[in-house]
């Protein structure tokens, strides 16, 4: 049996039954701790479960702080904000992800990994525009280089297309970096809306902070491939082959982190994304088509 057990709205990470009385007899954990598993309506003080009474158990937060450092972060980028324990951050979440369910996870410190990361990739990025053709030219060659009749039409209005400015090019790069990680955090609110779905009791702030960590980790392994923009074929090759692992380290993290199965947490991505992509792309369409055909009928 596993518990989730959570402090002051963030989570402690999840453990057997033997662990949490160990914890509450060594003073890790309190009677104030809230705890939920599967089947239950609702997060429970630890002291109101029946196996859970431990005498001698500290019944205050700042009683259960004091009397152990344990309960504390023990992830790098939390325990102060340097190059190395970024890097370190980005190793434990793919080498040893289950490390990072200690984790507070408070919006500022892992919506501030984001900004790194992106920051760490800017050389990159600044490498591409400065070695890499025009992103239309170079798509309308890979285009025309295909034997599908459908691709010559689009290539010839690609290539006849006039480049695009290199300072807006630069601006709009330096802009998309920018807003990228609220962007990311945007796109966290869907997946706490499906979460309360399935009734697993992940709070905003600790979903919105996982997804910025586990981007942000996917944002530094991922930086080398814009060196490859000059080749659209590579690019198009090499994600395909990398897009499992990519999706295997983006959900181990971010499973780790909220502390659920990374299973689940890819199936209600898939939920979600199935869900909106048919409010905002099926329904629409399917609305315009009947208004047209009965707009078109006698």
């Amino acid at each position: 049996m596993q518990i989730h057990v959570a402090r002051n709205s963030a989570q402690l990470g999840i453990f057997t039954p033997e662990e949490i009385i160990a914890g509450m007899q060594s003073g890790r954990f309190h009677a104030a701790d809230l705890a939920w598993r599967e089947g239950m309506q609702a997060w429970t003080p630890l002291g109101d479960w029946p196996e859970f009474r431990v005498t001698g158990a500290p019944a205050s937060p700042g009683a259960a702080m004091a009397a152990t450092p344990a309960a504390e972060t023990t992830i790098p980028w939390e325990q102060g904000k340097s190059l190395g324990s970024f890097f370190a951050t980005v190793r434990l979440a793919i080498v040893n992800p289950a490390g990072l369910a200690s984790g507070r996870y408070a919006f500022g410190d892992w919506l501030a990994f984001c900004y790194v990361a992106l920051a760490i990739s800017l050389p990159f990025q600044a490498v591409r525009l400065a070695i890499a053709p025009d992103p239309n030219v170079a798509f309308g060659e890979f285009l025309q280089g295909l034997s599908f009749e459908w691709a010559q039409p689009v290539a010839e209005q690609m290539l006849k297309a006039p480049p695009a400015p290199l300072g807006l090019t630069i601006a709009s790069t330096i802009g998309g970096l920018a807003f990228a990680p609220l962007m990311y955090a945007l796109c966290a609110l869907p997946h706490w809306v499906g979460q309360r779905v399935f009734r697993i009791p992940v709070s905003v702030e600790r979903t919105v902070a996982a997804t910025l960590l586990a981007s942000g980790a996917l944002i530094l392994l991922m930086a080398p491939f814009q060196l490859l923009a000059f080749n659209v074929g590579m690019q198009l090759l090499l994600s395909c082959l990398f897009l499992i692992p990519a999706a295997i380290v983006y959900f181990r993290g971010f499973g780790a982190a909220t502390g659920v199965s990374p299973w689940k947490q890819f199936g209600i991505s898939c939920f979600v994304w199935f869900v909106l992509f048919c409010c905002c792309c099926v329904a629409p369409i399917m609305l315009f088509a009947g208004v047209f055909t009965k707009a078109l009928s006698p």
